[in-house]
């Protein structure tokens, strides 16, 4: 188990996004976190990521996995597109499955359909944890 520091990661090409990716992976992403900020050409989420690199821990009641609240910022935006989803059911609460590298895009796809094109060249992308992990017993799996 790692309790090293908050991720601080940037990703200027695909082989840094995979890296990004693995990190987000089952994710949760409130709608109403998920900002499109034109005038900076920038697109950020706040999201609630599961922490695949601490690993698992154990306690009396057995064992527990880690979450954190953390920001995806993406720099050079031109356009943002997205389906599967209503943008303006701000309650709903997106799974984040994988983030994709595009020819100058950023793709982000959600369980049920749901994804994000962000258009953006030339890529820049930041992840940053942010404010203390917190324990959950649920792991999240996959068929």
């Amino acid at each position: 188990m790692s309790d090293g520091p908050p991720l601080r990661l940037v990703a200027v090409d695909p082989t840094d996004l995979s890296v990004i990716a693995a990190c987000l992976q089952d994710a949760l992403v409130p709608v109403s976190d998920i900002a499109a900020l034109p005038d900076e050409k920038r697109f950020a989420v706040a999201l609630n990521r599961f922490m695949w690199e601490r690993g698992e821990s154990q306690d009396k009641d057995g064992p527990l996995y880690y979450r954190t609240h953390a920001l995806l910022r993406i720099d050079n935006v031109s356009a943002i597109r997205s389906r599967g989803y209503d943008r303006d059911d701000r309650a709903r609460i997106l799974s984040l499955m994988s983030v994709r590298p595009g020819e100058d895009s950023v793709d982000l796809i959600f369980a049920e359909g749901a994804a994000i094109r962000i258009l953006a060249a030339p890529l820049r992308a930041t992840l940053v944890d942010m404010g203390e992990p917190w324990p959950t017993r649920w792991r999240p799996g996959h068929e």
